[in-house]
């Protein structure tokens, strides 16, 4: 790669109103701050928490509390972040994060063709880890989460349907893909927001679907220029995930 897309790239960004000023460096920088305050923040509240619950000093909503406190520091610091990166030093604008209007009927067109590959390669995947490898899918973290009743459903509706899929759009197709675009191109920022958006989520198993919806993601936003689309999408695909959770909870209670 020569270190820059090709200037008609950059002009077709310009011409759908995003004017990328922020670069790869930027993003990088991001990334492992990020990982670095992330991780330390995780296991030093974690202590905390603990220590508070083992003195009887918080009551046994404990679990509830925990994680808005915890998920509440990651939505500040993945915003944070962009917001420094992107609007404060390089003075950009919202709408060149991808923050703007698109088509409804597109969107709702593109979001139905993409659950369906979605959840057919999700179908083929465990399919041949079961029977291929012999590997079954351990409990994700929101299905422990669910089945121990350690968090509400209302907090987790709200977090993985609406404030998720907002917040994760903005910082790794909106800041992360733009950034890593704009130094080394098109594919280059596909496979590497990609990889993030899947490490990030902590799930070793689910690490190549979660790789191929975090590729999905970011190719709808690089065709629309708009996060509409990979928002919308990434909030049904999230909420049809956990209400199959909780249906599959209720049938449990009821036997």
């Amino acid at each position: 790669m020569n270190g820059h897309i090709p200037r008609h790239k950059e002009r077709l960004d310009r011409r759908a109103g995003l004017n990328i000023t922020w670069n790869a460096t930027d993003g990088l920088i991001a990334a492992v701050f990020l990982a670095a305050v992330l991780t330390g923040a995780y296991f030093g509240s974690a202590r905390i928490f603990i220590a508070l619950s083992e003195r009887e000093l918080l009551s046994e909503n404990i679990s509830n509390i925990s994680f808005i406190v915890l998920y509440g520091m990651q939505v500040l610091l993945m915003m944070g972040t962009v917001w420094f990166f992107a609007l404060h030093r390089r003075k950009a604008r919202l709408r060149d994060l991808g923050l703007k209007y698109y088509s409804i009927g597109k969107t709702l067109w593109y979001t139905l063709i993409s659950l369906v590959a979605i959840f057919a390669i999700s179908f083929i995947y465990i399919i041949i880890m079961s029977l291929a490898l012999g590997i079954e899918a351990p409990e994700s973290k929101i299905e422990t989460l669910i089945m121990n009743r350690s968090v509400s459903n209302t907090v987790l509706l709200v977090v993985v349907s609406f404030i998720g899929p907002i917040i994760e759009e903005v910082f790794f197709r909106g800041f992360l893909y733009s950034a890593f675009k704009k130094n080394w191109g098109i594919l280059p920022a596909l496979f590497l927001s990609s990889i993030l958006f899947s490490l990030v989520h902590l799930e070793i198993y689910s690490f190549i679907p979660l790789f191929i919806i975090g590729w999905l993601l970011a190719y709808m936003f690089e065709k629309t220029r708009s996060l509409f689309p990979g928002i919308f999408l990434h909030a049904v695909y999230n909420l049809i995930l956990i209400l199959i959770l909780l249906g599959q909870l209720e049938m449990i209670n009821i036997y």
